[in-house]
């Protein structure tokens, strides 16, 4: 027997093995990699292509399905996008709840004016979302017609303080991702109530709507409450689509409308300046321009209203006069 030649080749079968493992792992890794990273540039182009409908939507005021062709996580966070693990910062105004489950998303864009034109306000949700609005009787008018220019495609339901019995709703707040109560008026009801009758597990708000004061009461999932205001149905719209995110976003819109202000500030320096002016349009735009100046600083929602109706009173005036208006 030749052990040498019997050692020579248990050396090359045993060489053959590990080689042949080196190699397998070596493509598996290649596949695994190639795998991951188209993943992550679906994952990338998915939501470009989400920011991009987003804008076209936002050239007009409309609704739309986004279909995202898979069960995704989408979150907005005043200023930046998620779906999964992939971020995009954005410079929109998206009312929304923090995150949203499903193959589709649910848009609607309303231009936002106080009392010009500012920006465009997207509402966001989908089916696992629910929401409903409930009035006093007294109030049932007002909220047919608020809620009539919601699409319906935004899933909302109206239903008077009479008539609403959480139990009716069982099914679906169990079913939903997050169920919101908006009541014009005080709530009949707290979180702790709804959630003995809902199950500890349910994600539950309640918005508490004051249409004299221009005021709600935000009620997280916790009970814990928020005193916000709102300029405009626009933004109360808002109020109720994204709930306790509500605030940053609202921040962020009046940003935009200090930048705005400032912009007409200097728009009505400049008609001032022109030589074929009156004296009287010059007075008049004077007055506009103070108006505008104490508008971008206030930080108040009483002035904001007080002034918002004092510059159109101004720039109508300034119309009747046959003089350049500031918008």
């Amino acid at each position: 027997m030749n052990k040498k030649g019997d050692i020579n080749i248990l050396f090359k079968w045993m060489f053959g093995i590990i080689a042949g493992a080196l190699i397998l792992a070596f493509f598996i890794r290649l596949s695994y990699v190639h795998i991951s990273g188209g993943t992550t540039l679906e994952g990338n182009l998915l939501l470009v292509d989400v920011d991009d409908k987003l804008d076209a939507l936002g050239i007009s005021e409309g609704n739309d399905i986004i279909d995202l062709k898979d069960n995704f996580n989408l979150g907005v966070n005043c200023g930046k996008i998620t779906l999964d693990t992939y971020e995009r910062k954005t410079d929109k105004i998206i009312f929304s709840p923090l995150n949203i489950n499903g193959e589709q998303i649910n848009v609607w864009t309303q231009k936002w004016k106080f009392p010009y034109g500012i920006t465009t306000f997207f509402y966001i949700s989908n089916t696992k979302n629910r929401i409903l609005l409930i009035s006093d009787a007294s109030q049932i008018n007002y909220v047919a017609n608020f809620a009539k220019k919601i699409p319906l495609n935004m899933g909302l339901q109206t239903i008077t303080k009479q008539l609403f019995k959480p139990e009716g709703f069982t099914s679906q707040a169990k079913g939903s991702d997050k169920i919101t109560l908006v009541f014009f008026g005080k709530s009949t009801y707290n979180v702790q109530q709804l959630k003995t009758i809902y199950g500890t597990d349910v994600n539950i708000e309640i918005i508490e709507v004051d249409m004299e004061s221009n005021t709600a009461r935000i009620y997280d999932n916790y009970g814990n409450v928020e005193n916000v205001f709102y300029l405009g149905d626009e933004m109360l719209y808002g109020i109720i689509f994204s709930g306790t995110q509500y605030t940053c976003t609202k921040d962020f819109a009046l940003d935009r409308l200090k930048v705005l202000t400032e912009l007409y500030v200097q728009k009505t320096g400049q008609l001032m300046g022109k030589s074929n002016n009156e004296q009287k349009c010059v007075d008049l735009l004077n007055e506009a321009r103070i108006l505008l100046e104490k508008y971008r600083k206030t930080e108040q929602k009483n002035e904001y209203y007080s002034i918002n109706d004092a510059i159109e009173k101004q720039n109508r005036k300034l119309e009747k006069e046959n003089c350049a208006p500031v918008y």
